[in-house]
């Protein structure tokens, strides 16, 4: 497509519009459970509904704005109200609120509100069926966990700080960083990365003898998702990390399904039988190669190891242990669900630190609110990952993230909704991912 057929396509295009109406097509009940959302505030002071702070924010998310001031300045249009109004319903909306005003609501929100607002998406997503060919074996859903850092400083920020002592190897100095890290559960379906859980890694108060990690959380954050998603079938996609028995053994209970990349340091016993069979069959060339039924405690474990062509030319070998057994006609599916756990770190971490959001921005100094902005901006990463991959004209007209966000600002602050476009809303339409 030239460049003068992609402004051709674009005019009279509004990319709040269509963003809108997939919003509108996915969740219904968006702006409602917004609106009732638990308010901390006292409510004789209250100027501005938690929907008005809430989307408000969410839109910064997806404009890519950094900072709470540059949101302030750049939604500092009439238009911007206007839009935000008529998308909300409201009679009269007269300016947005100060971030000060967001970040007090924030500090006071209880978490499980978010929560609950990211719940109700995903199973709203789930009852559409549009994303079922995506699941592993034709029934488990892939979920990926993986931890990341969010925030560190040079001095204690809470009594909740996860801390790590370097020494200069040169003058001998000792230095303390603390750091706050969080673990996320992501569905993956096809590109696309969808939050449902999340869990802090966190001390529990500065007195703890020992620090929280990733597999503490772990077994926090799989309790929480089994209680939400009771009979959702799953299967576990994560790091080398996560294959230790502790890890099975959640599993085995909550009957859930797994794929983890497996290193021979890590359970010694297995990857010592799986090399003395794989040494039996040396005499045949193998891209691919697999053991099943491998003797483990009280259970048995399946080994998949496969040689990978890569884009520059070279191979790399992969290794997964899972719980689901290998036949000639999985392998080669079990093997690129395996290797959809990089997901998380392209199209989830890396895209929400250096492309969009910002997550290593703390947006406030309150523990409970820089919690809540995290939540925020994992809600509008389902809201954006939908438009980017719903809208037709986004699909057709292949922009980069950057762009994307750029254009949906400009759409917020220069074109007004009509009431033709409002009335719009209430049509049906049909969104196809490809």
């Amino acid at each position: 497509m030239t460049r003068k057929e992609k402004r051709e396509q674009e005019k009279g295009t509004n990319y709040f519009f269509e963003f809108i109406k997939i919003k509108k097509h996915f969740f219904k009940e968006f702006t409602d459970r917004l609106k009732n959302i638990k308010d901390p505030r006292n409510q004789s002071y209250i100027t501005y509904g938690p929907e008005i702070i809430l989307f408000t924010m969410l839109l910064k998310n997806m404009a890519d704005l950094k900072s709470m001031r540059s949101m302030s300045n750049s939604f500092n249009k009439d238009e911007c109200i206007e839009n935000i109004r008529k998308v909300l319903g409201l009679e009269v909306l007269e300016e947005l609120p100060h971030y000060d005003t967001i970040n007090d609501f924030l500090t006071g929100l209880e978490l499980s509100e978010l929560e609950n607002i990211r719940t109700y998406m995903i199973k709203e997503l789930l009852k559409k069926r549009c994303f079922e060919d995506y699941r592993i074996e034709g029934k488990y859903w892939g979920v990926i966990f993986d931890g990341t850092g969010l925030y560190s400083f040079d001095q204690k920020h809470c009594e909740h700080c996860l801390k790590r002592e370097y020494t200069n190897k040169e003058t001998g100095e000792t230095k303390i960083i603390y750091m706050h890290h969080v673990l996320e559960a992501k569905l993956v379906v096809g590109d696309m990365v969808f939050s449902i859980g999340t869990e802090f890694i966190e001390n529990e108060n500065e007195e703890a003898t020992k620090q929280d990690c990733e597999i503490k959380a772990f077994y926090r954050l799989a309790e929480k998702i089994k209680q939400t998603y009771k009979r959702l079938p799953i299967c576990i996609l994560g790091d080398s990390l996560y294959a230790c028995e502790p890890v099975f053994s959640r599993c085995d209970q909550y009957d859930w399904k797994y794929i983890f990349r497996f290193k021979e340091g890590r359970i010694k016993s297995i990857a010592e039988e799986f090399n003395a069979i794989k040494e039996i069959e040396e005499g045949k060339e193998q891209d691919l190669f697999w053991v099943n039924d491998i003797a483990y405690n009280n259970r048995t474990l399946n080994l998949i190891e496969a040689k990978i062509d890569t884009e520059d030319g070279k191979s790399k070998q992969y290794l997964f242990i899972t719980n689901i057994k290998v036949t000639k006609r999985n392998a080669e599916r079990l093997i690129a669900a395996g290797r959809s756990r990089w997901k998380i770190e392209n199209q989830g971490f890396n895209n929400q630190k250096n492309i969009r959001y910002h997550i290593e921005h703390a947006n406030s100094h309150n523990y409970t609110a820089m919690k809540n902005h995290y939540l925020l901006t994992q809600i509008a990463d389902i809201l954006v990952q939908l438009y980017e991959n719903g809208s037709k004209i986004l699909r057709e007209l292949k922009k980069a993230a950057k762009e994307i966000s750029s254009n949906l600002l400009e759409a917020i602050r220069t074109r007004t909704l009509t009431d033709e476009d409002i009335a719009l809303l209430a049509k049906p339409i049909q969104i196809r991912f490809t």
